[in-house]
C-alpha cells in the first residue's frame, strides 16, 4: 500500500471538523460536569481513540463504496486523491486494515464496558454510523436525507461517548451542544452533496441534492440550523444557570449558522448555474467555498469551548 493511502484514509478535513470537534466539545462539557480531577481520563481517551477508529474506519468503507462513483468525480478541480482509482492501494488491502481497525475498536469497547455499563450500545451506535452509511451491502449515502438523520448525530454520539466514558453520565449539556455543532458542521456535507451531483448521478447515487436538484438544499440547511440554535436558548440557560452564557453560546451558534448559509447559497446559485449551462469551474469553486464552511465550522467549536471555559463555569 501506497504510504500516500494512509493520508487519504484519515481525511483529516473531515475527521477534525466532526470528531475532532466533538471530542474538544466533549472535553469542556466533561471538565463542566465532573470537574477536572474526578473525571476518569483514561476511559475518556480510551473512547477518543475508538470513536477516531471507528469515523477512520468509515472513510475506508466509504472509498470502497464510491470506487466507480470516483472515477468520474474530478480530482484535480476539487484537490481529493483516490487511492483505489490511482492503484495506490487494491481493495483487498483496504478491507483488511478494516478488520484490524474493528478488532481495536472491539477491545477498546470490551474494556470500557467493564467501568460503563451501556458502552455497548454506544458503539453499536458508531457502527452504525460507519457500516449503514459506508457499508456496500447497505449504503444509505445512495439515498436521500443521510444529512438529516446521519451527520448531525455522529457528533452527538462522539460527544455524549466520551462525556459518558469520563463521568458515567449521560449529559444533556453534551446533547444540546453537540447537535448545535452537528447541524452547524453538517452544512458543508451538504454543500459536498451539492458540488459532487454531477458525479453522483453518473455514479448511481441519489442523495438529496441528485433526487431534487432543483432545491436550495444547503440554503435551507443552514437556516435550519440558525433556527434550532435559537430554540436551544432556554434549554440552555436552564442546564448553565445562566441566561447570559446561553445567549452567548446560541449567539455564536447563529452567527456561524449565519455564515455557513450565506456560503451555501452561493453553492447552491453554482448548482443552479451548472444545470442550464457549461461551467468548467464549477466544482472548483464550489470546493472553495465548501473549505470555507469546514473552517467556520471549527471555529464554532473552538468557540463555544472557549465561552464555556472564560465564563468561569467550569470549575
Amino acid at each position: 500500500m501506497d504510504p500516500r493511502t494512509f493520508r487519504r484514509i484519515l481525511r483529516i478535513e473531515g475527521l477534525i471538523p466532526f470528531t475532532g470537534c466533538a471530542v474538544l466539545l466533549g472535553f469542556v462539557v466533561t471538565v463542566w460536569e465532573a470537574g477536572g480531577f474526578a473525571a476518569d481520563w483514561g476511559l475518556f481517551i480510551l473512547a477518543v481513540v475508538a470513536a477516531l477508529l471507528v469515523h477512520i474506519d468509515a472513510h475506508i468503507w466509504n472509498d470502497i463504496m464510491d470506487l466507480e462513483i470516483d472515477r468520474h468525480e474530478k480530482s484535480r478541480e476539487t484537490g481529493r486523491d483516490r487511492p483505489l482509482v490511482f492503484g495506490w492501494a487494491t481493495v483487498e488491502e483496504y478491507r483488511n486494515l478494516s478488520v484490524v481497525i474493528t478488532a481495536v475498536v472491539l477491545v477498546l469497547a470490551a474494556f470500557l464496558t467493564v467501568q460503563r455499563i451501556f458502552i455497548p450500545i454506544l458503539i453499536l451506535i458508531g457502527f452504525f454510523f460507519d457500516y449503514g452509511y459506508n457499508h456496500p451491502r447497505i449504503r444509505l449515502a445512495y439515498k436521500p436525507l443521510t444529512e438529516w438523520y446521519i451527520f448531525p448525530w455522529l457528533v452527538v454520539g462522539v460527544t455524549v461517548t466520551v462525556v459518558y466514558a469520563a463521568t458515567g453520565i449521560f449529559s444533556l449539556l453534551a446533547f444540546i451542544l453537540s447537535l448545535l455543532h452537528g447541524l452547524t458542521v453538517t452544512c458543508f456535507v451538504v454543500s459536498m452533496m451539492r458540488r459532487d451531483v454531477n458525479s453522483d448521478r453518473l455514479g448511481g447515487k441519489c442523495t438529496s441534492s441528485v433526487q431534487n436538484p432543483e432545491q436550495s438544499h444547503s440554503t435551507v440547511y443552514g437556516i435550519v440550523t440558525l433556527i434550532v440554535s435559537i430554540l436551544m436558548l432556554y434549554p440552555l440557560a436552564v442546564i448553565l444557570g445562566s441566561m447570559e452564557l446561553a445567549y452567548a453560546l446560541v449567539l455564536t451558534t447563529a452567527v456561524i449558522a449565519g455564515i455557513n448559509t450565506v456560503l451555501g447559497a452561493k453553492i447552491d446559485q453554482l448548482c443552479t448555474r451548472v444545470m442550464y449551462s457549461v461551467f468548467p469551474g464549477f466544482e472548483a469553486k464550489a470546493n472553495k467555498l465548501m473549505l470555507q464552511q469546514v473552517g467556520a465550522s471549527m471555529v464554532h467549536a473552538v468557540a463555544i469551548s472557549i465561552i464555556l471555559i472564560a465564563s468561569g463555569v467550569i470549575r
